[in-house]
């Protein structure tokens, strides 16, 4: 986008439309990318508020008018956790909203990180419950896939990843950024799995654990990457999992800070049906 001659910000739109509803999202569903939205031009930090905030109007403006000129029915814009002025948006009509994300502090002491974690978490860690159990880095995408379809299958839900191909495509274009882990018991057993983004921070990105096993493997899982995230220098484990109930109540008892970023959203009628479609039928499909 630009305002005048200067170049504010570019969004990258990705445009669908299925049976004549039109659909802009940012990042495109069924990715697994958590949020993609604005990239806005350093000089904006650089301005006083008066000047910044007249832009960031204008720029929510221009947004606003182009989503109308594509006509979109229904439109869905995940921002990262660094945008958080969303007003210019809310006075053009879109809809706001928070998503909660865990995160642990890595440039904390290994010692303090640990001694935040409740009680039973701690005890596991340091009289090594864990024992036997080994993480290793590996390049098979089907046994991670297939882990993670059938883990959302005993939920009656359909996996949110497009496909295997594309897993693959995402290693094979960033395999300094996007790697694969299995967790192995001490009979060479795959007891869980889980892939990482690693740029600028560690994020536990898409996994599977074993529903049967009684081993911690969980809390294995998240203390090797503690140790692996602080030898390499990441300042943040990204955890995930607060905005939902039945994760976010075990995630807490590693005491990570929530980390804050918004949705902005607009539908019509057309696009409210699409929605009710999508969440009440095509999600929980596993076809």
């Amino acid at each position: 986008m630009y305002i005048t001659e200067e170049l504010i910000c570019v969004i990258p739109l990705f445009f669908r439309s299925i049976h004549g509803v039109k659909l802009v999202f940012s990042p495109p569903p069924q990715t697994g990318i958590p949020y993609l939205g604005f990239v806005v031009s350093g000089r904006l930090d650089a301005m006083k508020q008066s000047k910044r905030g007249q832009r960031m109007y204008e720029m929510g403006e221009l947004f606003a008018e182009e989503i109308e000129r594509l006509g979109a029915n229904y439109v869905s814009i995940l921002l990262t956790p660094s945008f958080n002025d969303i007003r210019p948006f809310k006075w053009n009509g879109f809809m706001i909203d928070p998503l909660y994300t865990f995160v642990i502090d890595l440039e904390k002491p290994l010692e303090d990180i640990l001694n935040d974690f409740n009680v039973s978490k701690r005890k596991i860690i340091k009289k090594k419950k864990h024992d036997g159990m080994y993480l290793v880095e590996d390049d098979d995408v089907s046994l991670l896939f297939d882990l993670s379809v059938e883990r959302y299958e005993e939920q009656g839900l359909k996996f949110p990843i497009t496909s295997k191909e594309y897993v693959t495509e995402l290693r094979r274009y960033y395999p300094d950024q996007i790697k694969i882990y299995y967790i192995k018991d001490q009979d060479d057993n795959t007891v869980g799995a889980v892939m990482t983004t690693e740029h600028r921070r560690v994020t536990l990105w898409i996994g599977s654990v074993k529903p049967e096993t009684k081993a911690p493997v969980n809390e294995f899982m998240y203390w090797e990457f503690i140790k692996k995230g602080k030898e390499e220098n990441f300042p943040l484990l990204e955890l995930g999992g607060a905005d939902i109930p039945r994760l976010c109540a075990f995630k807490s008892q590693f005491n990570p800070a929530i980390e804050t970023n918004y949705r902005i959203f607009k539908k019509d009628l057309v696009g409210k049906m699409a929605e009710w479609t999508y969440l009440n039928v095509c999600k929980k499909s596993k076809f």
